[in-house]
């Protein structure tokens, strides 16, 4: 389905296929409850009857376990696609609609975009394919009914998969494709970007209005479902244009374009004591950057702090507790706005120092950037 970015430590790690991470998000096991539920009570009973509930709940089982390494496959496809162009992808995530090959960074040009989003679908449509061709064997050989159930299924499910996925609304595969090719037709990201959203987000409100429908008909679970999805789908497209525009707006530029100059530091030689009533209780940030000599030379922080008792406050100096600025919270000046964009997100952090030839430059937090954003996108055009 639709590859965006996530915290890459969102989910349970289940396994590591050909080098890339598969995990699981919590909101995965609601889909696959719902899913056997649904097999077990609905589909399997309707479609082969005068079976056991016990095996209906086996097939049901069997399905979901199906579905889930037919998903894993889709976006397996994707991730080695972009691994064959070049693109960094930091894993595979499965969640309740679907699953997500996590990229690092945008396709670099429409064709490895093209060639990344066609072909997750083109293999569930094959898959499908391989499976009915698997059926016409089981039903020459009379294989038991609750296999041929499952087979019919899983190829059923695999080709709606498929189908749906070449639906031209971002941000799903086909969607992927419609702005791939407008991006190679007009050579404007931007633009291919905000024309492909709007496909999704027509599809989206659409698939929320048939939610309604079948819900006020009588199909409760299916109405539910399709709106849900469909809100899904709506607010994704104009997250992703988000996405684009952000780009953008700070395409190439230096972080320490937009660092607040002269941050508060302290000395290495100042008591904790001290360090506490003037900095942290005054200003009410969680770590200073150590300056001497107008050179950095350290980071005290606040949990550092919190294990030592009052009474040593006193007799203690930040030398004695300052650390090393990690990479984690330390960066040079040079470095894109984009790229401290991806780090803050992936690694959770809202505050970071700034650096120029190893002398402290200044710091940049997430609201800093993101007021910056608000301001930029408040004159944009929106989907």
């Amino acid at each position: 389905m639709n590859r965006v970015k996530i915290n890459n430590q969102s989910g349970l790690h289940l396994f590591n296929l050909v080098g890339f991470e598969v995990r699981l998000d919590w909101s995965w096991f609601f889909l696959a409850v719902l899913v056997t539920w649904t097999l077990a009570v609905g589909y399997f009973p309707f479609r082969f009857p005068n079976l056991s509930q016990s095996t209906y709940w086996i097939m049901g089982v069997a399905g979901t376990i199906g579905l889930f390494f037919s998903i894993v496959l889709h976006e397996l496809c994707h991730s080695l696609v972009g691994r064959f162009y070049g693109i960094p992808i930091a894993g595979i995530t499965l969640f309740i609609f679907g699953g997500i090959a996590k990229m690092r960074d945008m396709p670099p040009n429409p064709k490895s975009e093209f060639f990344m989003a066609i072909v997750g679908p083109l293999f569930s449509i094959g898959l499908a394919y391989t499976l009915f061709l698997v059926l016409q064997v089981a039903l020459s050989f009379k294989w038991q009914i609750p296999i041929v159930g499952v087979i019919v299924y899983l190829s059923m499910i695999n080709l709606m998969l498929g189908i749906f996925n070449l639906l031209p609304g971002f941000p799903l595969d086909g969607g992927r494709v419609f702005r791939a090719i407008l991006w190679w037709w007009k050579d404007d990201l931007k633009w291919a970007t905000k024309i492909a959203c709007r496909g999704g987000v027509v599809l989206g409100l659409s698939m929320i209005i048939l939610g309604i429908m079948q819900f006020l008909l009588g199909a409760v679970i299916a109405g539910l479902w399709l709106f849900v999805l469909g809100f899904f789908i709506e607010r994704m497209s104009k997250v992703s244009y988000e996405q684009v525009l952000i780009r953008d707006i700070f395409r190439n530029e230096p972080i320490k374009k937009y660092a607040k100059q002269n941050p508060i530091s302290v000395k290495s030689n100042l008591t904790i004591d001290e360090l506490m009533t003037k900095y942290f209780y005054l200003y009410y940030h969680k770590l200073y950057p150590v300056v001497d000599k107008e050179e950095l030379v350290g980071c005290i922080f606040l949990n550092d702090i919190k294990p030592i008792a009052k009474e040593k406050w006193s007799s203690l100096r930040v030398r004695d507790l300052m650390r090393e600025c990690s990479s984690d919270v330390f960066i040079d000046g040079n470095m894109k706005v984009i790229e401290v964009l991806q780090i803050m997100n992936t690694q959770n952090i809202t505050r970071m120092i700034i650096t120029d030839k190893q002398s402290l430059y200044g710091i940049i937090t997430l609201k800093d950037l993101l007021d910056v954003i608000s301001l930029r996108m408040a004159f944009e055009e929106e989907v």
